[in-house]
C-alpha cells in the first residue's frame, strides 16, 4: 500500500533493478565484440522465426513499470494525451510502440510472428495493465509525498529509465547494426521485422518516468548515439 511506501524503500529496490539491467547490458559485449559476422548470422538462424519484440517477460516489465500511455508509439502518443478522452487499455495497447517491430517491411501488414504473439499474450498483457494501472512504478513514484522524492531517488530512477529504455536497447541496436547491415542495406531481421524502426531509442522515445525529464531531454532521447552510429539525421 502507498502509505507504507517510503522514498528510501523505493530507492533501495530501484538500485537493485539497475544492477540487474547493468548485468544484462554488459553481457551483450560478449556477442558484439566476440563473434564474427558469419558466426552471428549462423547463430540467429536458430532463432527463426522469433523476433526480439517477442520477449513477453520484457513486455511485462514495461507494464509493471509505467502507464500504458507512456508505451504508446510516439507517432500517436500526443494525440492520445491531448484527446481529453479516458482512453481504454485496448485502444492504447493497439498502438503500443513495439508492434512496429512486427510490421512487414514490404507489405506494411502485421507479420505472422506478431499475430501469433498477440494471440498468445494479449489477454495476459491487458490483464496486467489493468491490474497495475494505479500501482505501476511510475504511479507509485508520483504518489509519494514530495519530501520522499529525494534527489537520490530521482537520480536512481533516471538511471533506471536510461538503462532500460536507452542503454539496453542500444546494445541490441549495436548488435543489429554490426551484423545486420551489409553493403549499405539492412539485412531482414528475424521474424521479418524492421529492426531500424523497432530498436533505436530515438525513434521510440519511451520513458517510464516522463516527469523526470525536460522537453529537450525527451527530444534528444538516445539521439546522439543513433546519429553517430546509424548516421541518421
Amino acid at each position: 500500500e502507498n502509505e507504507h511506501l517510503t522514498g528510501a524503500y523505493f530507492h533501495e529496490k530501484a538500485v537493485r533493478i539497475n544492477r540487474y539491467f547493468k548485468i544484462l547490458i554488459n553481457s551483450f559485449e560478449v556477442m558484439i565484440k566476440g563473434m564474427e559476422r558469419e558466426q552471428f548470422l549462423k547463430f540467429r538462424m536458430s532463432l527463426l522465426p522469433a523476433s526480439g519484440f517477442q520477449s513477453a517477460q520484457f513486455r511485462m516489465i514495461e507494464f509493471y513499470s509505467t502507464d500504458l500511455l507512456n508505451l504508446v508509439h510516439p507517432s500517436v502518443r500526443s494525440r492520445f494525451r491531448e484527446s481529453g478522452i479516458d482512453n481504454t487499455n485496448e485502444d492504447l495497447y493497439e498502438h503500443i510502440y513495439w508492434k512496429k517491430g512486427g510490421i512487414d517491411m514490404y507489405t506494411g501488414e502485421k507479420t505472422l510472428t506478431l499475430k501469433q504473439f498477440e494471440k498468445r499474450y494479449t489477454p495476459r498483457f491487458l490483464r496486467i495493465a489493468a491490474e497495475v494501472k494505479n500501482t505501476n512504478l511510475n504511479q507509485r513514484f508520483n504518489s509519494l509525498p514530495d519530501e520522499e522524492k529525494t534527489p537520490k531517488l530521482l537520480e536512481t530512477l533516471r538511471s533506471l529509465d536510461q538503462n532500460v529504455n536507452i542503454n539496453w536497447k542500444l546494445m541490441h541496436t549495436g548488435a543489429a547494426h554490426r551484423y545486420l547491415r551489409k553493403e549499405g542495406h539492412a539485412v531482414q531481421a528475424t521474424g521479418g521485422t524492421n529492426w531500424k524502426e523497432f530498436l533505436p531509442p530515438s525513434f521510440q522515445k519511451i520513458s517510464f518516468f516522463p516527469s523526470l525529464w525536460n522537453e529537450q531531454e525527451h527530444g534528444d532521447w538516445g539521439k546522439e548515439w543513433v546519429n553517430h552510429v546509424l548516421n541518421t539525421k
